[in-house]
């Protein structure tokens, strides 16, 4: 991360410290404890380090059942991951670590982690999925009643919002934010909303709002920070909506001069992109022609650079607007028709990206929440209403129910009827399922066995025969005699060789001796391709303890089938492969880096192979995920509960 002042120091005595303690305790909590905490002294200057002693703290840590430990460490990888651009690692890891924060009790974390996988998801666009991990957050910081986790949680959702231009909604989220920065009294995140809020009315119009927002922010931000630096680029903006173009051009100076001092990296290439097409604008409005022109194309540089298509658009809208000024009309031309084209995708992307319905649905939730106690004393008013008319009405009213009664009660005998129904014909389906499975997997056996002990002895037989009538024969045969002697010795070895092969596949020595994780790195090892495929594999848990034998069989075909299709398929350069064993539950992960596939355009079509991993996980009582899309490799998680089975 380089070595600017915003960067952790190590403190070098904690660290030889720490070491002592874990070199002290290899193998109990004091050793986790230490491991979680080298790990973050590590983090943000040693990524390697760090990534080290967090591994190793989690395989502890799991060894040990120590769930706190388990949290922290998995918190800290999720982090690393997202500091090496690992997003789609990084949520993982955040909502494994939220899992195990919930399971002892700590809901403000289980929040945290919530509200970082959003915002992981949120910068690579995957909006929808990022909504509904902001509110998972925002509800668990509600309940933990922390002010200012609450805060940053709507401000995450009104960036949600911003993006897709849904400012009615971001709008919303941001005064929430507002309230409670105000209340925690954070003065730079108080400063943020009151900068977001400003842009939300500029672009709905609204700009005497907008103007009051920016003079609220700079009254609080001082006068020569970032942030005032973000409010006047705001005061700027409104300014030129306003066309105001030569009074713009003195507030966009200092805020130039102030990103000037800032240490680098401290802004984005998206950030200046933004503020030199804002100045270069100016400066064609004001026929400031020969100075627009550097802002400008430095701006769709930098856009282009980090792939910022919004800046990109910007930048490509000044410049056409520049030629027009220049008089160079074919150029502008140009620059109009890329800007029309790129505001076409944007536009086509943004459509299908709506997120407003979820929070809509949370809201409601929290609404009907509230309302509980107000529903209940609703509800004994209404039986006291109910009591006194049954009162005046009589034996009518008490037949009028009678008659319901016996209608409620044969609607609930049906409906027993329909459930015992039901829970059989699953029954029935998970029977023959079963009996599908172990089926197979005898003839998986019996096919392996006769290989072996059949083909296998015949062709070793075969083989001395040969040899033995080749030594017999010795000197009388000619050159060409013993070469064909000598082929024929060696395509009878490498047939024997082919079927212990096919016989192993079949029936895996190492599954039966040794369990799932021996048998499937022997697997792998074979299957591995020096200089085509490489595979990394991680396992945890399954060293010392042994799976039922029908949950290693299932799972073990699954990873065969999977690995072969990868093979066969995804024209991969690298794979990994995770099986990892918690108290109820068995996670297994085959990630790969190919040409990828849509599992939603599959259909009915899909290929044996795919409904054999589909059956085997279903019938284990698992779940089954598959993310692909055409382009970007494949990603296949299937859960295993334990104690179903």
């Amino acid at each position: 991360m380089g070595s600017h002042a915003q960067v952790p120091k190590r403190d070098q005595r904690a660290v030889d410290s720490l070491r002592r303690v874990v070199a002290q305790h290899p193998r109990d909590t004091h050793g986790t404890k230490a491991l979680v905490t080298l790990m973050y002294n590590f983090l943000y200057n040693d990524t390697a380090q760090a990534g080290r002693y967090g591994r190793q703290a989690a395989k502890l840590a799991l060894a040990l059942n120590d769930q706190q430990r388990l949290a922290r460490a998995y918190y800290n990888l999720a982090t690393l991951a997202a500091m090496e651009g690992r997003l789609d690692e990084s949520v993982r890891r955040h909502l494994v670590s939220a899992r195990y924060f919930l399971a002892v009790g700590n809901p403000l974390w289980a929040g945290h982690n919530y509200a970082n996988a959003g915002n992981r998801l949120s910068s690579t666009g995957r909006f929808e999925e990022a909504m509904r991990l902001s509110l998972r957050g925002l509800q668990l910081r509600e309940a933990a009643h922390d002010t200012a986790a609450v805060a940053d949680s709507y401000g995450n959702i009104g960036q949600i919002y911003l993006e897709q231009q849904n400012l009615p909604a971001a709008q919303k989220a941001y005064e929430e934010s507002l309230r409670g920065w105000q209340q925690a009294g954070v003065t730079p995140y108080v400063v943020r909303c009151l900068n977001h809020l400003a842009i939300i009315h500029r672009d709905a119009g609204r700009l005497d709002r907008a103007r009051r927002y920016v003079a609220q922010g700079l009254q609080t931000a001082g006068a020569d920070s970032l942030a005032a630096a973000s409010l006047l680029l705001t005061l700027a903006v409104l300014e030129q909506h306003q066309g105001r173009w030569a009074a713009a051009l003195p507030l966009l100076r200092r805020v130039e001069a102030n990103y000037q001092r800032q240490p680098p990296g401290r802004i984005t290439p998206q950030g200046q992109a933004d503020l030199f097409s804002i100045i270069g604008e100016s400066l064609t409005k004001t026929r400031q022609l020969g100075q627009a022109a550097p802002y400008l194309r430095k701006a769709l540089a930098l856009a282009r650079a980090s792939n910022a298509r919004q800046e990109e658009s910007d930048a490509l809208s000044g410049l056409a607007n520049l030629a027009e000024a220049q008089g160079d009309f074919r150029a502008a031309f140009e620059y109009h028709r890329r800007h029309a084209a790129l505001n076409d995708m944007l536009r086509a992307e943004a459509a299908t990206r709506s997120v407003a319905d979820i929070q809509t649905r949370y809201e409601t939730e929290k609404k009907d929440a509230r309302n509980r106690l107000q529903a209940a004393q609703l509800r004994t008013q209404q039986q006291i209403i109910r009591r006194q008319r049954l009162q005046l009405i009589g034996g009518l009213v008490i037949a009028a129910l009678l008659a319901g009664l016996a209608y409620l009660l044969y609607n609930r005998h049906r409906l027993q009827q329909k459930v015992a129904l039901e829970q059989e014909r699953q029954l029935e389906e998970r029977q023959r399922a079963t009996a599908v499975l172990d089926a197979e997997e005898a003839e998986r056996r019996r096919i392996g066995a006769d290989l072996h002990d059949g083909v296998g002895q015949l062709l070793s037989v075969v083989k001395l025969n040969v040899n033995a009538l080749h030594e017999e024969l010795g000197t009388r045969l000619d050159q060409d005699q013993a070469r064909r002697f000598g082929d024929a010795l060696d395509l009878v070895d490498e047939s024997v060789r082919e079927v212990r092969s096919i016989s192993h596949n079949l029936l895996p020595n190492a599954l039966i001796k040794r369990g799932l994780a021996r048998a499937v790195r022997e697997f792998l090892d074979k299957v591995q391709q020096p200089g085509r495929l490489r595979i990394r594999l991680e396992t945890l848990g399954l060293e010392e303890t042994r799976l039922d034998p029908v949950v290693e069989n299932a799972l073990y075909r699954v990873i065969q089938e999977l690995v072969q299709n990868i093979v066969k398929h995804a024209q991969a350069s690298e794979m990994d492969l995770q099986l990892i064993r918690h108290e109820h539950e068995l996670t297994l992960l085959v990630e790969d880096n190919g040409v990828g596939f849509s599992p939603d355009e599959l259909g009915p079509d899909a290929g044996i192979g795919l409904r054999n991993i589909e059956s085997r996980v279903a019938y284990l009582g698992g779940a089954l995920h598959l993310d692909g899309r055409p382009g970007r490799g494949t990603t296949v998680t299937a859960t295993i509960p334990l104690a179903a089975n």
